[in-house]
């Protein structure tokens, strides 16, 4: 037999709030307390640092392990939407906290959770089990939307542009703010 390959080497990454991955040419960047990662190519004249709140790395083990605990990733274009609505069908847990389960529908994290449902018009106590497959639809797809947004802009933005809110409604309707950006109203 010829050359093994190499084995895969699995990153697991968990950004949290104020995670970073950041390239530059060799020399431009300097690692600072919060580096978990540095990624070198001489040959490319590139560096990459990584920081973030959980970094793992491993076999393609790992990666199973984790992928085994996710559920449906809405970026993901063979992501199943059904296999989230049959959990959300099946429990009584708040829409609110089956959106944070990463278990259950996979990327969202506090931010999205409130903006997603506030564009939806749904509640989040609302129990899972008690909202119809519409206000689910529209769940799954503005959760799509955005996190789509998001990975392209690489901000959390969740104001639409065509209503031209003002400051400081320009990013998020609901998310830290006090009032409502559209109707003035109390955030509670």
């Amino acid at each position: 037999g010829g050359p093994r390959a190499p084995a895969a080497t699995v990153v697991h990454i968990h950004f949290g709030m104020s995670g970073q991955f950041k390239t530059a040419g060799l020399g431009v960047l300097e690692a600072t307390p919060n580096t978990r990662l540095e990624l070198v190519s001489p040959s490319d004249n590139l560096v990459a640092h990584l920081s973030a709140m959980t970094v793992n790395h491993g076999g393609v083990d790992l990666f199973e392990a984790k992928k085994s605990k996710l559920g449906q990733d809405p970026l993901r274009a063979d992501a199943d939407p059904e296999l989230v609505w049959q959990s959300f069908r099946k429990s009584r847990k708040s829409v609110g906290m089956l959106l944070m389960d990463q278990s259950v529908i996979a990327g969202l994290g506090n931010i999205y959770r409130a903006e997603v449902l506030f564009k939806a018009g749904v509640h989040p106590e609302q129990p899972g089990n008690t909202i119809s497959e519409a206000a689910f639809a529209s769940i799954w797809d503005i959760s799509k939307d955005l996190l789509h947004r998001g990975f392209q802009t690489g901000s959390i933005l969740t104001v639409d542009p065509e209503e031209n809110l003002p400051a400081p409604w320009t990013r998020r309707y609901i998310y830290n703010h006090s009032s409502c950006g559209r109707c003035g109203s109390k955030v509670r």
